[in-house]
């Protein structure tokens, strides 16, 4: 298991003449199955793309659902999730997972053959009661007029929360967890029928269920991810990225300028 300290901070730029080993986040790992050009420049020349809009109030969202399952955890007992929806399952209670909570901190797992640390940040952890394996947990929270399609978790913009469980489950394997393939995800939606603020928002919340593939693709684009890097060219753009489009749009504007 690696341990993070102040020689190995979390953002960093690739560097093929180092003995260090680079960190690379979740995200990093989706950037790079998004756009190749967008995560060399990403991780190889520390060209950022924006930073995302703060969502504070998905952020405190987030916490209260921690604080409602550390209380169960403490318990040993179900949440009234957990309940409501017949899940034969507990929170998992493990020394390390305020640490793996953490953004900055994250569980992170050393990859020696890449000398790539691979890190994320889990909501939480659940321990089925029957075969003790581990359920990988993420919450959601958002608001949408069609939660219904939203809890069938088909929609094509939702491959990105299917790579994250499977990340965490690689990550945390590698950690010694024994993970079940069923992960969920704790999605709660604004509901429609609240019709003034009145100082509060009502929220519905649905516990969807997803089977994970063989996450041991991780592994293969690790290796994948590390071989790309050690290259000096910068790839094309992508026909369908929005941040490429963008920076193609922008520096037409300054050499017209110009």
């Amino acid at each position: 298991m690696f341990v993070a300290d102040k020689n190995f901070p979390w953002s960093s730029k690739y560097n093929p003449e180092s003995d260090k080993p680079f960190i690379m986040s979740r995200s990093k790992i989706d950037l790079y199955l998004k756009c190749k050009r967008c995560a060399y420049l990403d991780m190889r020349l520390g060209i950022k793309g924006p930073k995302p809009f703060p969502y504070n109030l998905n952020s405190r969202i987030d916490y209260l659902l921690k604080v409602e399952h550390d209380i169960a955890r403490e318990k040993k007992e179900k949440t009234k999730y957990l309940e409501e929806c017949n899940i034969d399952a507990i929170p998992y209670s493990h020394p390390e997972l305020d640490v793996w909570r953490e953004p900055f901190k994250a569980a992170r797992y050393h990859h020696k053959d890449t000398n790539i640390v691979v890190a994320g940040s889990v909501d939480d952890l659940w321990e089925d009661n029957e075969s003790k394996k581990i359920h990988i947990v993420d919450y959601k929270s958002t608001h949408t007029e069609n939660f219904q399609r939203l809890k069938n978790f088909d929609a094509p913009y939702l491959i990105g929360y299917k790579r994250q469980a499977e990340i965490y489950a690689w990550i945390l394997s590698k950690l010694g967890l024994d993970i079940h393939q069923t992960s969920y995800f704790l999605y709660v939606n604004a509901t429609l029928e609240q019709e003034t603020f009145n100082n509060k928002l009502d929220f519905e919340y649905a516990l969807i269920p997803y089977e994970m593939r063989d996450f041991n693709w991780v592994e293969d684009t690790i290796i994948e991810i590390k071989n790309f890097l050690e290259t000096n060219k910068i790839p094309a753009a992508t026909n369908d990225c929005e941040l490429c489009k963008y920076m193609h749009k922008f520096f037409e504007f300054i050499k017209k300028k110009n």
